[in-house]
């Protein structure tokens, strides 16, 4: 009884030692699975990857090749079968028994390179790589393992015989059985001891070597930069996370080509090198270092790719080259200082303002550019601002080394530390001697007159209200005059505009010698001249002033090798009597000086309320004007001009303004006001084309017989391209432009501009006629006719209304008919209303009559009713 207790208890124990050891060898393989590839080739395990359907070992580490004898490249070449020494069918059994015991290993014999062969046990794990089946398997070499149970079956086995033997003879030798028994518990429990020693161990390497694991892998993947392990060819075998998310973000790079990423060079090992890279979101650079991955043959295996990303190095490197660049190069003078406002460095455009080289001024305080100029106070409130708020801005006088002072523009700014306490200081600034000339040379030509050095009107309205409100606060009167120069645009003419200038400075001299020092004299334009007369309270007092300017300027001006005469037309208006308004008084003094010159010239006006209603009528005018053209207000009329022979019938054109507010409005009212206001210009083209379109009609039926003629503005020549404007309306109405004549005044001739000769010889060039309209009553010179490419002449009523009984207009008449003749130009007399003026007319041959005589002004139906009618009545003689 007692050997079977003894034997029970053997296979108990026997069956604990088993156990532990299957639980270590399991903990074994579940270490295995946990480690990552790019450890696989330093892990002391013996690990191979297999190919389960053909067994070709793919894969294999250091640890496996010093366990087989061969070395890494003749495992990868070689199958499983090749080293296992077991049938297909041992194989089988063996994965049979161990299903059947619910072990996750097996256990084989493999053959090693020296012949010896070694009983193993097998972890495999299954996994897949781009859909492709692999085996993971962990060895362990259990032979020793394997001896030592053999070794425990075997004493079991002879134990079991002592015990049979000993049971037989236990009668008689029962002390003896009982002390071998104590004997075989001792040893079985020695033997226990060690198993369990061992079981320990082997656990405490299991934690070991989980934790190195772990930690390994950790660090693996918290590396910020991006780390690659590749085979020789360059495909990448694992890569930290790092590199999977800037690479591929996130998407699998296992297998690619680490040179598909980059255009470094490659196989270059050992050296940093900056080359592009094309992550998946966004190009970076990256400084590069492979380093070469060598097996116990010192054959390359592999290659490990740390990339760092540098691009914001690569920005902040290109900012501090740009930075020193313009540092360098910058026109501004730049100064830095640090906390205690001891000056660190200094640019070379501080030293070219400055005139202090860098080490004049190292180590010192700015104040060596002190020039005195400003009190203590003004940089207490400077560094008290740096301070509030970390930046300053303004103008500083400095002194340069060589003493001399110069106006600055500074602009300083505190740079903080992380503590948010003052680093250095930052001081931009440029010399603004210049901007300050440049300044002070606008200011005056804002404010005065180029030409005389007066003030201008700029200048004359802003005095003006400061004047106003001065004399407000006083209770004193303020009186505004304005000038006009009588006869200055003959002398312009005659003399030329040089000699006009120097009659303006000469005119500008005499008024401010005139004056009062407190007095304001302007020139606000032109020949037109204004005087401030502040603190004045009795008429008296203006008058006296008025008298003695105009005094002076009737006195003769001496104008190169000729005396010329002018005189001025002075018109005044009082504030606050007259207006408290800028603009109000500003508009009286301008009504006042035209009723001067309405007076005869050379004397001043005040003020009235008739030249205020004047003015008035005047406002409603240009207010109706401005709406006219937009209201279809405006309609044009058409006079007939007929020649002496009756064979050929024209007309003028001529504007009329019927105002749904004024009524009836004369041309000779509204077309100087046009004018002033620029009105003429979109006024003049609604004219000419409305002109041309029903002249085209007249010319389709009589062809040459007819034309039509069209005044045009000299204000229309000097701001349009008249030449475009006629072609434009030319082609748009389909009018003939020898069916065309634009009369123009002598007023455009006078004007003597290459620029109007150039339009006019353009106009003559497309067929167009000109004709001059009004020959004879302004500026009319016999040169203009020569230079002038003219094709008609137009008498002026003025010397027709008395023909013929006025031998004087008789003559005049005659020989402007003479004259035109000789010159090839058409002649058409205007104004024509007796039967006594068309006889005397026919007798000197005039071209063309036009006047009341044949017809009044038609509107477009009633013209082409006449000329209809007249053409067919001639036709029938």
């Amino acid at each position: 009884m007692g050997g079977l207790i003894v034997k029970t208890f053997i296979k108990a124990v026997l069956l604990c030692c088993v156990i532990t050891f299957v639980d270590q060898v399991s903990a074994k393989q579940s270490l295995n699975s946990a480690l990552n590839v790019p450890l696989f080739n330093e892990h002391s395990a013996v690990m191979l990857v297999v190919e389960p359907q053909t067994g070709e070992i793919k894969f294999a580490n250091k640890a496996a090749a010093a366990f087989y004898g061969y070395s890494i490249a003749q495992l990868q070449t070689m199958r499983i079968q090749q080293i296992n020494i077991f049938t297909e069918q041992q194989v089988a059994q063996e994965r049979q028994a161990a299903l059947s015991k619910g072990q996750n290993y097996f256990v084989f014999k493999h053959r090693l390179a020296s012949g010896e062969t070694r009983t193993v046990s097998v972890y495999s794990a299954p996994f897949t790589i781009e859909n492709k089946d692999f085996l993971f398997s962990v060895i362990h070499d259990i032979s020793s393992q394997r001896n030592l149970e053999k070794a425990l079956w075997h004493y079991q086995e002879n134990l079991e015989q002592l015990v049979a033997i000993q049971t037989n003879e236990i009668e008689q030798k029962r002390t003896d059985q009982l002390l071998l028994a104590l004997i075989s518990i001792s040893v079985l429990l020695i033997l226990l001891a060690t198993l369990t020693m061992l079981a320990l161990r082997l656990r405490r390497a299991k934690k070991s070597a989980q934790k190195d694991s772990a930690t390994l892998k950790a660090i693996f993947n918290s590396i910020d930069d991006l780390l690659v392990y590749t085979d020789v060819e360059h495909r990448v075998i694992t890569a930290n996370t790092a590199a999977v998310q800037k690479l591929t973000a996130g998407e699998p790079l296992e297998d690619k080509n680490i040179y598909s990423f980059t255009e470094c060079s490659k196989g270059v090992v050992g050296v940093d090198s900056e080359c592009q890279f094309h992550g998946a979101k966004e190009v970076f650079w990256g400084e590069a270092r492979v380093t070469a991955v060598i097996d116990e043959k010192n054959s390359k295996i592999g290659e490990i790719h740390l990339i760092r990303d540098i691009t914001l190095k690569l920005k902040a490197r290109q900012q501090q080259r740009l930075a020193s660049t313009v540092f360098s190069t910058t026109n501004e003078g730049i100064l830095v200082s640090n906390r205690d406002n001891e000056i660190q460095a200094v640019n070379k455009a501080f030293t070219q303002i400055t005139g202090y080289q860098e080490q004049d001024v190292l180590g010192k305080s700015p104040a060596i550019l002190n020039s005195g100029h400003h009190k203590p106070s003004f940089f207490k409130v400077l560094y008290r601002r740096l301070n509030e708020a970390g930046h300053w801005e303004g103008e500083i006088w400095n002194r340069r080394k060589d003493g001399s002072i110069y106006p600055s523009w500074v602009n300083i700014s505190v740079v903080f530390d992380e503590e948010k306490d003052i680093e250095v200081y930052v001081a931009l600034f440029n010399d603004i001697s210049l901007r300050k000339e440049n300044e002070q040379e606008m200011w005056l030509q804002t404010n005065f007159d180029t030409l005389t050095g007066l003030a201008n009107r700029y200048h004359y309205n802003s005095k003006l209200d400061q004047e106003m409100i001065r004399a407000t606060a006083d209770n004193k009167r303020l009186a505004i005059c304005f000038i006009d120069l009588d006869r200055f645009k003959s002398v312009n003419d005659t003399l030329g505009h040089n000699s006009g200038d120097l009659l303006l400075l000469e005119a500008a001299k005499r008024l401010k010698a005139c004056m009062r020092s407190s007095d304001v004299v302007a020139r606000l334009g032109g020949d037109e001249f204004a005087l401030l007369l502040p603190g004045i309270n009795t008429l008296a007092d203006i008058e006296r002033l008025a008298t003695k300017a105009l005094l002076a300027l009737s006195s003769s001006f001496k104008i190169g090798e000729q005396d010329v005469f002018v005189s001025g037309s002075m018109g005044i208006t009082i504030f606050p009597d007259d207006g408290s308004d800028r603009k109000i008084l500003l508009r009286n003094a301008d009504s006042a000086m035209y009723k001067a010159k309405a007076q005869g010239r050379n004397c001043f006006e005040f003020f009235t309320s008739g030249l205020h209603e004047q003015a008035t009528a005047r406002s409603r005018l240009e207010n109706a004007l401005h709406k006219a053209l937009s209201n279809n207000e405006f309609t044009v009329y058409f006079q007939p001009i007929i020649s002496h022979d009756k064979k050929t019938v024209g007309c003028e054109a001529l504007l009329r303004w019927h105002s749904a507010e004024l009524g009836d409005v004369s041309p000779a009212q509204f077309i100087p006001v046009c004018e002033e206001l620029g009105l003429i210009i979109p006024i003049g083209e609604w004219v000419l084309r409305e002109a041309c379109r029903e002249a085209a009609k007249w010319c389709g039926c009589f062809g040459d017989q007819f034309f039509v003629t069209v005044n045009m503005s000299s204000v229309q020549f000097i701001r349009q391209d008249i030449e475009a404007l006629v072609k434009s309306v030319l082609q748009e109405t389909q009018l003939s432009a020898q069916c065309l004549t634009l009369e123009i005044t002598e007023t455009l001739l006078a004007d003597n501009s290459s620029n109007i000769l150039q339009q006019l010889q353009a106009l003559r060039g497309t067929g167009v006629g000109l004709a001059i309209d009004d020959f004879g009553t302004g500026y009319s010179s016999l040169s203009y006719l020569k230079r002038f490419p003219l094709s008609k002449l137009k008498i002026d009523r003025e010397f027709i209304k008395d023909l013929p009984d006025d031998l004087e207009d008789c003559a005049m008449v005659s020989a402007i008919i003479s004259m035109a003749s000789n010159l090839q130009l058409k002649v058409v007399a205007e104004g024509v209303e007796t039967f006594a003026q068309l006889a005397f007319l026919n007798a000197l041959n005039c071209d063309y009559i036009q006047g009341f005589l044949y017809s009044k002004p038609l509107p477009a139906a009633l013209f082409d009713k006449y000329i209809r009618e007249f053409i067919a009545e001639q036709n029938n003689k």
